[in-house]
């Protein structure tokens, strides 16, 4: 047993005052008359001897109720786990600010319980404590150690956010902010409704010592529908093309959802609409068809009405209505047909050839790709030329020449860190292996089909000092037939075969056309739809002329919120690093100089859609899984009143109610001697 206020243990020296008393209580002496004094000294030394014994009851009974009493207000513990006694208490609470803690209690909702609890357990320390308060946010100061009074001052700015954590964030921001704590006792206190799909004890095994307590928000479990995810199947946007845009929807409740209306508006204008049927638990995708418009910014909206969860009712995107891709080719004597026809017959490109000995240096920059076709050697102007729009972000892709001047090329790749080019192997191969994973093949092709027919090299180029950051395709032999090496901000794009008959039938056929047009495309191709608050941080968009005054901000569309995120310049895109700048979900026009040059979507994470929680035997059964020496304990109540349970945690089982029992029974005990043994000792008449 041990006290919280040992120095009231002082208050024992007061059994000295009914021990006093007793010892110098002089009665006076009554006077009785008796008829007959026979047996006058039977009477009397009876009569003392009784009194003696009561008057030391009654001395017991004082003493008692005084050191009961005395005791009570030590206020007596036995503590829950063995502690070291140390200069003060470090206590951390950590507050789950989630979306799902807006359910409502008869006190309000779970988040405003939750700030009540923690004020409570705030309240029953001492100022001399020091306290780190965090919620899901993460932010600097909820790293720093508050007095009380701070602390109590935090919880009024504290909000419901978008962000959602799970243990393994939760405890290693919580171990940083512990440091330099050894001289001190540490509790923990982790307030939630334990949603399931964060909170998974096999992660949690605090390492910063102290007794761990869970507080246990038990919510409501109610039915949801969330718009999941979107996606197109188009890569490439023009105006007048018909597009689908898939959607996903998830019904997380147990029973179905029928005929739930499914709205898209684009740009303001109702583009789509559909009639969504969900079994329970279940997803559903949903295709919607229509024209888009010759806007080249396009923002749509995504909407349903499901209460009473309605974050995840609404889903934004943004997308870009493409112009034409410039593709320059260079060739050593006439036009390659089947790169005119690859590229020069869709109108998607803009086609731009030139021959080697009169290159227009000045078309590079609009350039999307330059295609080098059979080119026998490079020249120091080329080379240099080529080195700088790759640097800037550009993309060369290079076929070779049967009798290329390997000198000359070798010196170029050698120069921006590329493969070289080796021996012409005469050696026949089918094509072995595609990467379904590149950029290039990435949703053209199922890779579950085994029967795609090869096609074959009758000869390939080799390569020396091969190193690559991605190999597209690669021959029977495993000899890299498409690699791709970044270079700057850009790449460069090596073929083992060039475009001609001489080298089989690879550049006739379609597996070979499909990376070549993603090639041409990519920079048309959409980048991100949308961002995800808390885990996308960045996005891309198109990058304005160079000069210092280039400076980008986000302003939101709805409510007019306007931020300037961190960005960087790279190559033909300007990388927009905004972190944890935005809230709220909605989507954002990129300004510059007051007018809209792109704009990005943001929406809230999907994991809170789904509304399962931890029981209290759950979370009782996960608890008792712990080790005992990470001292955890399980507190739960609906209300927002658990100081008792949290006193507890602090001081142990208290004891204090049942020594106040034992002084009422001891002054109970002392009346009923007194009256009993008084009404005893009245003479006979």
């Amino acid at each position: 047993m041990q006290f919280t206020q040992p120095l009231f243990l002082i208050g024992y020296a007061a059994i000295l005052i009914p021990i006093l008393i007793h010892l110098f209580n002089f009665r006076r002496y009554k006077t009785y008359y008796f008829s007959n004094v026979k047996m006058l000294q039977d009477v009397a030394q009876k009569t003392k001897r009784e009194s003696r014994v009561k008057h030391l009851i009654v001395l017991l009974l004082r003493c008692l109720a005084i050191i009961a009493l005395v005791t009570a207000f030590a206020r007596p513990y036995f503590p829950n786990h063995n502690t070291d006694q140390k200069s003060g208490n470090l206590v951390t609470i950590y507050l789950d600010n989630s979306f799902s803690m807006e359910g409502s209690t008869p006190e309000g909702t779970l988040f405003y319980d939750g700030i009540e609890n923690a004020r409570q357990i705030i309240s029953h320390f001492d100022y001399a404590d020091q306290f780190i308060l965090y919620n899901n946010d993460f932010t600097s100061r909820q790293r720093m150690k508050l007095t009380k009074e701070e602390a109590l001052q935090e919880l009024n700015g504290w909000n419901i956010s978008p962000n959602s954590r799970t243990w393994k964030e939760i405890l290693p921001f919580e171990k940083s902010a512990c440091t330099e704590s050894s001289d001190r006792n540490i509790y923990h206190y982790y307030i939630s409704d334990y949603q399931k799909n964060n909170f998974d004890f096999k992660d949690f095994a605090n390492t910063t010592g102290g007794a761990s307590y869970l507080i246990h928000k038990p919510a409501k479990s109610v039915s949801n529908v969330s718009i999941d995810s979107c996606w197109f199947l188009s890569p490439v946007f023009r105006a007048g093309q018909q597009v689908t845009l898939t959607v996903r929807l998830r019904n997380c409740g147990d029973g179905e959802v029928v005929k739930l209306p499914l709205k898209l508006h684009v740009n303001g204008e109702q583009k789509a609409m559909a009639a969504v049927d969900i079994a329970a638990e279940g997803t559903a995708e949903y295709q919607l068809n229509y024209t888009l418009a010759d806007d080249a910014v396009q923002c749509g909206i995504l909407s349903i009405d499901d209460a009473p969860i309605t974050f995840d009712n609404t889903l934004y995107f943004t997308y870009r209505v493409s112009d034409n891709t410039r593709i320059t080719v260079i060739d050593e004597k006439e036009q390659n047909r089947y790169l005119n026809a690859l590229y020069g017959k869709d109108s998607i490109f803009e086609y731009n050839a030139m021959p080697a000995d009169r290159i227009n240096y000045g078309s590079f920059a609009a350039s999307s790709v330059i295609v080098l076709d059979e080119v026998k050697s490079i020249s120091s102007g080329l080379a240099d030329e080529l080195g700088k729009y790759m640097k800037s972000g550009g993309t060369v892709l290079v076929f070779p020449a049967e009798e290329m001047d390997k000198s000359s090329w070798n010196s170029f790749l050698s120069g921006i860190g590329a493969s070289q080019y080796g021996n012409l192997s005469q050696q026949e191969l089918k094509v072995g292996t595609l990467n379904y994973e590149s950029v290039y093949f990435k949703g053209s092709l199922d890779a579950s089909n085994e029967r795609i027919d090869m096609p074959t090299a009758t000869q390939y180029f080799t390569f020396s000092d091969f190193h690559t950051d991605e190999t597209v395709m690669s021959l029977e032999n495993q000899a890299p037939l498409l690699t791709v090496n970044k270079v700057g901000n850009g790449r460069i794009i090596l073929s083992a075969v060039a475009m001609n008959d001489r080298f089989g039938n690879i550049h006739k056929h379609a597996l070979f056309f499909i990376p070549l047009h993603n090639i041409g495309i990519r920079t048309l191709m959409q980048q991100k739809l949308y961002n995800t608050i808390g885990i996308d941080h960045s996005q891309s968009v198109a990058k304005l002329a160079e000069g210092s005054e280039n400076v980008l901000s986000l302003k939101a569309q709805k409510g007019g919120k306007e931020v300037i995120p961190e960005q960087k310049n790279l190559g033909s895109e300007t990388m927009l690093f905004f972190n944890d700048q935005l809230s709220e979900a909605g989507i954002y026009d990129v300004m510059h100089d007051g007018a809209k040059q792109d704009a990005v979507a943001f929406n809230y994470d999907r994991k809170e859609s789904q509304l399962t929680y931890y029981t209290d035997k759950e979370l009782r059964d996960a608890v008792s899984d712990q080790p005992k020496k990470s001292h955890v304990q399980l507190i739960t109540g609906d209300s927002q009143d658990i100081s008792g349970q949290i006193v507890q945690t602090i001081h142990g089982r208290p004891l204090w109610f049942y020594f106040i029992l034992i002084a009422l029974g001891c002054l109970l005990a002392e009346v009923a001697i007194l009256r009993l043994w008084k009404h005893r000792e009245k003479p006979q008449k």
